[in-house]
């Protein structure tokens, strides 16, 4: 895989990376309902804002240089990680990226160190295969200095469940490319920082990826069975709320979107069950059923000026 490769990037795909990225969280003492979802959806949101496509792809607005400083920085941030998410899955076959603050909080994940300098995702494959991913997002060119510091902190996973990690990945995003790069590095580390072992409970792991989606469904009170080339999904309206309150929106080609949150009901009945379930999986090439079983129905008209 080395060397520069072009990645279909639709506007459905990276509204998914985004608000799949944010679904994860911990159980707490208190029930959040849907303010997640509201909060990572706003956040997604913002793609729409600032990401544009011209002819050679996709690219930031000038307009996003315009932004304070912090709400640069948080913007930036999940892109770096929406984008991580498209890259793992589409060029290491990664279909389950966590967060590992989130899979520690819910007791997913145990660590034999207790140092913050390790990669900040842990990846899944449909082979058992594990994947440690540090993500960043730059707005502004960056050295070699920050490359050798991800490809230290992915590396100082040394063993998961007692393995090796089959990929220990660097994940930078330079977002003041026109269009936009994401470099994936996944040679040996300058340094040795580890070494760090994870251990991972598979049934914990698959339901505090889920979690997030099947509370919402559930919590919508508006979940319906949905049938999309013969697989049964659990879907209900992304934010009715939002859609019944605020739509239309002001362009005249908005007003029939209502955009249905997905997932495979397989899985949403038993979220151990996700290896399986998605093994034959059909997904389109709009991309509105993700490798992961989660689906964004509903239409949704391509990037503006994209050509190809």
């Amino acid at each position: 895989m080395n060397g520069s490769h072009n990645l279909n990037t639709p506007r459905r795909a990276v509204l998914r990376a985004i608000i799949t990225v944010g679904f994860q969280r911990a159980p707490y003492p208190w029930r959040f309902g849907w303010r997640p979802l509201l909060h990572r959806f706003g956040i997604a949101l913002s793609a729409f804002s600032f990401l544009e496509g011209g002819k050679h792809g996709l690219y930031v607005s000038p307009d996003y240089q315009n932004l304070d400083m912090s709400e640069k920085g948080a913007t930036t941030y999940w892109y770096g990680m929406a984008f991580a998410k498209l890259i793992a899955q589409s060029k290491l076959g990664i279909v389950w990226l966590a967060h590992v603050d989130g899979l520690r909080a819910s007791g997913a994940l145990t660590t034999t160190s207790g140092s913050s300098k390790r990669g900040d995702l842990a990846g899944r494959g449909l082979n058992n295969d594990w994947h440690v991913i540090e993500a960043k997002g730059r707005s502004n060119s960056y050295d070699q200095s920050l490359i050798s510091e991800a490809k230290n902190q992915a590396a100082a996973v040394t063993q998961i469940k007692g393995v090796a990690p089959l990929t220990s990945s660097a994940c930078i995003t330079s977002l003041h490319a026109n269009p936009i790069s994401v470099l994936l590095d996944d040679p040996p580390p300058d340094d040795e920082a580890g070494p760090v072992s994870w251990e991972i409970e598979d049934n914990a792991f698959f339901d505090h990826y889920y979690r997030g989606v099947i509370d919402c469904l559930r919590e919508f009170g508006t979940s319906r069975s949905r049938t999309q080339d013969g697989t049964e999904f659990v879907a209900s309206p992304l934010l009715p709320f939002y859609w019944e309150n605020f739509g239309p929106p002001i362009r005249p080609y908005y007003r029939e979107w209502r955009l249905e949150l997905g997932l495979l009901r397989r899985i949403y009945e038993n979220p151990s069950s996700a290896v399986e379930a998605v093994r034959d999986l059909s997904t389109t090439k709009d991309k509105k059923v993700g490798s992961d079983g989660i689906a964004l129905f509903g239409d949704m008209p391509e990037w503006e000026g994209a050509e190809g």
